[in-house]
């Protein structure tokens, strides 16, 4: 599962975006990987993810809008360094569903029970323009790019709530929930 490398070090780090700013609303633009300004903004989320991990000791993903960039992309950071993903799309969902406590660098001190496919398979560019597809992942990669893409549409885990009973405000996040 690569698609980063070293030279998604250096960014700077910007301003996480928190609920109500509007760029967190929009569906996003196509990525082009031939755009110049696409490497620095890709470096920048990486250094945002890394600075919010490291003062908070959890983060595994962040999303273009979440750094102001209205642009069809990803940093994900599963452990092995920060992996660019370019326009992901979904192309398969598992019937399967998993109900999961879902937390957010965008809605801070809140999680939300969401209803999620258990295993999906995401095609993407890399920030190099080469094709990708990850297959039939597990349960937690599957729903952190389900969230992740999420904020691609300008939809956030808020409105995916079934009730107002799932959402729950001030309370720890940082742990991937398990179904239940």
């Amino acid at each position: 599962m690569s698609a980063g490398g070293d030279d998604l070090t250096g960014g700077a780090v910007r301003v996480i975006r928190t609920a109500g700013d509007p760029v967190l609303q929009q569906v996003c633009a196509p990525a082009d990987p031939a755009d110049p300004a696409l490497l620095g903004e890709l470096r920048d989320m990486a250094a945002t993810l890394a600075d919010f991990r490291a003062r908070v000791g959890f983060g595994r993903a962040i999303a273009a809008p979440q750094v102001g960039v209205a642009k069809r992309m990803l940093v994900v950071n599963l452990g092995a360094g920060p992996q660019a993903l370019l326009n992901p799309e979904i192309n398969w969902r598992s019937d399967e569903t998993q109900w999961v406590w879902d937390d957010c660098l965008s809605v801070p001190d809140t999680l939300v029970r969401v209803e999620r496919a258990a295993s999906i398979t995401v095609a993407f560019t890399d920030h190099r323009g080469r094709p990708q597809v990850w297959e039939r992942l597990p349960a937690d990669r599957a729903e952190l790019l389900q969230h992740e893409i999420d904020h691609l549409d300008g939809v956030l885990m808020t409105a995916r709530a079934a009730s107002e009973a799932d959402v729950r405000s001030g309370a720890p996040t940082g742990r991937f929930a398990r179904p239940g």
